[in-house]
């Protein structure tokens, strides 16, 4: 059997565009049955130096679009009765430390939001599930893959995504944690 993929492109820090891409996707498709919410953005700072733009910049990315994707794609996921929502957090979706509380407040509220869409959708065979990985070795919050070459690696965080869409029906991994053994 031969998948089909489309695939769509879109600056996910805009809003209206993300709405419009996403509206598209909804109208070519013939059923979403799987979506990672993967983007993520952090500044760190104590909270009185940030900026009401930071907030609004990493919120938008970090919560409001996982929430608008999410939106839009549940009418068709329970049309066909089947689907996967992969939020992809952080383990400071739990753990608050100094110079996180934007990041920490995103990926909270993140949590939050997967936990309270489950219950939402509960009896039905769309899943929700969250994956906090730690420090992972890729671009984020400008370092560059091998830069922490003893924390996650992005495949790490891929192969549990794997490992949530490998589950049966009647199987839901509602949370994942993972950290370096290294660190």
């Amino acid at each position: 059997m031969t998948a089909n993929l489309n695939l769509y492109s879109c600056d996910l820090t805009d809003i209206s565009l993300s709405i419009e891409t996403i509206l598209q996707v909804v109208r070519e498709s013939k059923g979403i049955d799987i979506l990672i919410n993967n983007a993520g953005i952090g500044k760190f700072a104590l909270a009185e130096d940030l900026e009401l733009d930071h907030w609004n910049r990493v919120l938008t990315l970090n919560l409001t679009i996982p929430f608008l994707l999410t939106k839009y794609v549940l009418p068709h996921m329970k049309r066909q009765n089947f689907g996967r929502l992969i939020h992809i957090t952080s383990d400071a979706d739990h753990i608050g430390f100094a110079e996180g509380s934007l990041y920490c407040a995103s990926k909270f509220g993140l949590r939050g939001f997967a936990d309270s869409v489950r219950q939402e959708l509960k009896g039905t065979p769309i899943t929700v599930t969250t994956i906090g990985p730690g420090r992972v070795d890729t671009f984020f919050n400008g370092k560059k893959p091998g830069d922490r070459p003893i924390s996650l690696n992005a495949d790490d965080v891929a192969d549990q995504v794997m490992h949530v869409l490998s589950q049966g029906q009647r199987c839901e991994i509602e949370r994942i944690y993972l950290k370096s053994t290294f660190e």
